[in-house]
């Protein structure tokens, strides 16, 4: 008599998977997104932090990563360069604070303006509803 035949146990390996968000070869973050327009067959890459940009156009077979390996390969060539960022002087800085200040107090001006009509408003209306109360009674 023979023993049962062992069954063979298979090794189920999950399938890695490709990104779908990548790093950003200028400021290291990770929010480069890859893009596909299908209809005007463009893809664009762009970095969501320091808007990092470049747009390829659409290859049958290539996949996002592809684009975002052309796109790495491009800023080190330095065929793309990071926008330039405004720096400003603290002079600048105060002038513009002041503008604004000086808007927002003239909007509050008119706010309570507002407010105060529309109290009269509601006023009235209180006196209308308590006069159409008394006849009805």
């Amino acid at each position: 008599m023979g023993r049962r035949r062992k069954r063979k146990r298979i090794i189920v390996r999950p399938q890695k998977k490709l990104p779908k968000i990548f790093t950003c070869p200028n400021c290291g973050s990770t929010v480069v997104n890859v893009k596909q327009d299908k209809k005007n067959r463009k893809v664009r890459v762009v970095c969501g932090n320091c808007r990092l940009a470049a747009e390829f156009e659409l290859v049958d077979g290539l996949l996002p990563v592809d684009y975002y390996n052309k796109f790495v390969d491009l800023y080190y060539e330095g065929v793309i360069k990071p926008q330039k960022e405004e720096v400003l002087t603290l002079e600048e800085l105060k002038s513009e604070i002041g503008e604004e200040s000086e808007l927002a107090t003239s909007g509050e001006e008119s706010i309570e303006e507002v407010e105060s009509e529309s109290v009269t408003k509601s006023e009235s209306e209180e006196v209308e509803t308590e006069s159409e109360s008394e006849e009805s009674s």
